[in-house]
């Protein structure tokens, strides 16, 4: 039977809350409380996890789901809800977010309130939606994946200047790493049709917001069963600059070196592999094949959101709701 694409409340009231204490911006002890206390008056049990490494969220999460636990919420930033996002694709276990780190992407694209108690309260009482997840190599992503000038920016933000100044800290990097970056000849396949390219910046977008500040694929679907892709061309820092201005326009579709296609698969053929960030966290290389995994993730909004990132219940079946990924048992 089909995977219904939405759903309303939790039957069983239990929730995992995983906080990254290393984020930007993590809400008070005094917050914390309160918003444990409104859990309590609403009929939760739940507990706190609070990770230590990198990758500690997603064995949280993944435990938290071979529990059946239906609801595990990430208070971080985006990095945090990726690592969750990985523990819970595949599974019943709906993700949930509390906002905290740098730009907070999914939290202000799904209208999830900054005040950690509304945020609590939004994500208790919303509603299940089934998404699609990007994948790379063994790692899924939530909102994006970028490789090259911009995975080279991520990779090389100072984590100290990160968590004083936060976003700022990336345009200071990104000043620097535009001087001194150069495309590389790249044989790309979208679904299997074939461009040979000089790649600056490859995007691949299951959401719309980018950094905080503009839209790479301001059309992106979040459950559509696509990856928006856009690769802009050229060769160095005056066509990183034109490049930069366009987008921060929403001009850059019109450009002639910029490409844009909706796709299943995107794939690389390179001499040299090009740096990849999956969520605004640098991952190392790019593995050759970027795809979509069709209704990978439940996540939880606020109820009755009405925005174009979902495609909505009106929407004919997807390949995906016809089968939908199988639960995963450990």
């Amino acid at each position: 039977m089909a995977a219904p694409a939405s759903s309303s409340g939790f039957e069983r009231k239990e929730a995992v809350l995983i906080i990254n204490p290393a984020a930007h911006n993590v809400p008070a002890l005094k917050l914390r409380r309160e918003a444990e206390e409104w859990l309590r008056e609403a009929g939760w049990r739940f507990r706190w996890e609070q990770t230590t490494e990198t990758g500690h969220a997603t064995r949280i999460a993944a435990r938290a789901a071979a529990e059946r636990v239906p609801l595990v919420l990430a208070l971080g930033g985006d990095g945090t809800l990726n690592e969750v996002a990985n523990g819970l694709a595949g599974t019943e276990t709906a993700l949930g977010t509390l906002p905290a780190g740098t730009s907070n992407i999914w939290a202000r694209e799904a209208g999830i309130s900054r005040k950690l108690v509304e945020a609590v309260r939004l994500m208790a009482t919303g509603e299940r939606r089934l998404i699609d997840l990007g994948k790379a190599g063994d790692r899924y992503f939530m909102l994006f994946a970028g490789v090259g000038v911009d995975a080279q920016i991520t990779r090389n933000v100072s984590l100290d200047m990160k968590r004083r100044v936060g976003a700022a800290a990336y345009g200071l990097t990104a000043v620097r790493e535009a001087l001194r970056w150069r495309s590389r000849p790249v044989t790309v396949r979208l679904d299997g049709v074939e461009r040979r390219m000089d790649v600056l910046m490859a995007f691949a977008g299951n959401t719309r917001l980018y950094a905080g500040l503009t839209k790479i694929t301001p059309n992106a679907v979040v459950d559509d069963g696509l990856l928006d892709v856009c690769i802009y061309e050229g060769s160095g820092s005056i066509d990183i600059a034109m490049h930069t201005a366009r987008t921060l326009l929403q001009s850059h579709r019109k450009a002639s070196k910029v490409l844009f296609q909706r796709v299943k698969r995107l794939e690389f053929d390179w001499e040299e592999p090009l740096p990849m960030q999956l969520d605004g966290d640098p991952v190392g290389e790019c593995p050759r094949e970027i795809e979509v995994a069709p209704g990978a993730l439940w996540v939880v909004v606020p109820a009755g959101l009405r925005t174009g990132l979902f495609a909505g219940p009106e929407r004919q079946p997807r390949e995906a709701e016809l089968s939908p990924p199988p639960r995963r048992t450990g």
